[in-house]
């Protein structure tokens, strides 16, 4: 895997010219960027089979970072491109979900939509592209005054593909790509 530092993001390069590209979107704490690379939070298999674009901060607009991308990488050996977002970045998930023709929208144990300017329904006409990994006891006691609990439920209601397991917070990235990460590489 090869490894670009941009302006907006790091764009890890695979051991294969043709492939699909995720750009993931990180949360507060630091984790976003450079955090997924330094503390090995994308399983090697999918660093050497997927390109990553990954926004050094998750006020970082999505198309500035896909411009910058396509600057340096021949969108022909693009095949499909998905966006994910791990905790806050879910938000851009939601902000950006009609940005390109998204093969998937991975909810890595998300924010609640609720949390932000967005209402729980923000995602239903993307059911089948929804893949998510979550734990709501990671969201604390009262889950943002029950509105990561009750985005959940409607998660579940809207039967979308949902892992529920307690796996720290921290640790959802690489459970997330444990999980789906066939999906991307196909």
């Amino acid at each position: 895997m090869k490894r670009l530092d941009l302006k907006n993001c790091i764009v890890t390069i695979p051991d294969k010219d043709a492939a699909q590209a995720v750009v993931l979107y990180g949360g507060l704490k630091g984790w976003q960027g450079e955090w997924f690379l330094k503390f090995n939070k994308i399983p090697a298999l999918m660093l050497q089979n997927v390109y990553f674009i990954l926004p050094r901060l998750f006020t970082n607009k999505c198309k500035d970072c896909l411009d910058e991308f396509r600057s340096k990488v021949d969108p022909k050996n693009i095949s499909r491109y998905s966006l994910c977002g791990f905790s806050r970045g879910a938000q851009e998930v939601y902000r950006n979900k009609d940005l390109e023709q998204w093969k998937i929208l991975g909810l890595i144990d998300p924010s609640a939509p609720t949390l932000d300017i967005f209402k729980e329904d923000v995602l239903d006409n993307y059911v089948d592209k929804i893949r998510c990994v979550f734990w709501v006891p990671n969201w604390g006691k009262d889950g943002y005054k029950g509105r990561v609990p009750s985005f959940a439920q409607h998660l579940r209601d809207l039967k979308v593909k949902m892992v529920e397991k307690d796996v720290e917070h921290e640790n959802m990235p690489p459970f997330f790509f444990n999980q789906y990460g066939a999906e991307f590489t196909v």
